[in-house]
């Protein structure tokens, strides 16, 4: 096991992994806004989960490991193996990956499976941990351990798997060492950060959605004009009598 939940669950529990929490869940909340109208599926450790009443499915990876993920005494998360996912194809709307793909080894097949739960007008979301950032570095977090990415890698690894990268943004220009902050002081460092020094987020925030190719139509051969006009058949050998 590469990184367990109990240590990405005592990160969280820190006055720093709660900073953490609050600035990633704003910058979620600008494009997923959980509803009750859609499936909504949590894959990873649910850190950053938007609405804490509005409670989803977590299905958390054996390369993490589980734990009870509950809500008004319900539990809603489940061990999974990360290339099998117990769930019906073309079924979510929404997949939200979180603390996962960075520990998974085979991950063509774990995004395979993400693909084909998700509905073809659905959308993933997926926070990793961006190469060029110092929270890569920064191995007392979560996000110092795994394999961070690339812009350019986190989108090649999308497109080999039936998933179309529609954009990525950075987050998280706090720098990793910085446990306590005021609320206002970290917002600021965070637009000064997204606006000025963009390349040094902490954390890729990636949208996907599913490649969907059309049906051949079967009755365009029927359709095609004609190029050439008919002839009768004939006998090259024929000559006249």
């Amino acid at each position: 096991m590469l990184y367990d939940v109990g240590k990405i669950d005592a990160f969280y529990n820190s006055t720093r992994g709660q900073m953490v929490a609050r600035l990633l869940n704003k910058e979620l909340l600008k494009i997923w806004t959980p509803s009750n109208k859609t499936s909504n599926l949590v894959v990873g450790f649910p850190s950053i989960f938007p609405e804490r009443s509005a409670m989803f499915p977590v299905l958390m990876p054996s390369e993490i490991g589980g734990m009870p993920w509950e809500y008004e005494n319900v539990v809603y998360s489940a061990l999974i193996d990360s290339t099998s996912w117990p769930l019906e194809s073309d079924s979510v709307d929404y997949v939200l990956i979180t603390h996962a793909l960075e520990f998974i080894l085979d991950k063509n097949g774990f995004l395979l499976e993400a693909s084909r739960v998700l509905r073809s007008a659905g959308k993933l979301i997926m926070i990793v941990p961006h190469r060029g950032g110092l929270w890569s570095r920064a191995e007392t977090t979560p996000f110092g351990h795994g394999t961070p990415f690339s812009k350019r890698q986190i989108f090649s690894l999308l497109k080999n798997t039936g998933l179309n990268p529609e954009k990525c943004t950075r987050g998280l220009f706090l720098p990793p060492f910085v446990d306590k902050l005021p609320r206002i002081f970290s917002n600021q460092v965070e637009v000064f950060g997204e606006c000025l020094l963009p390349l040094l987020g902490g954390v890729l925030i990636v949208e996907a959605n599913k490649l969907v190719y059309a049906e051949p139509n079967k009755n365009r051969v029927a359709a095609k004009k004609r190029l050439f006009a008919s002839v009768k058949s004939q006998s090259a050998y024929s000559v006249e009598e």
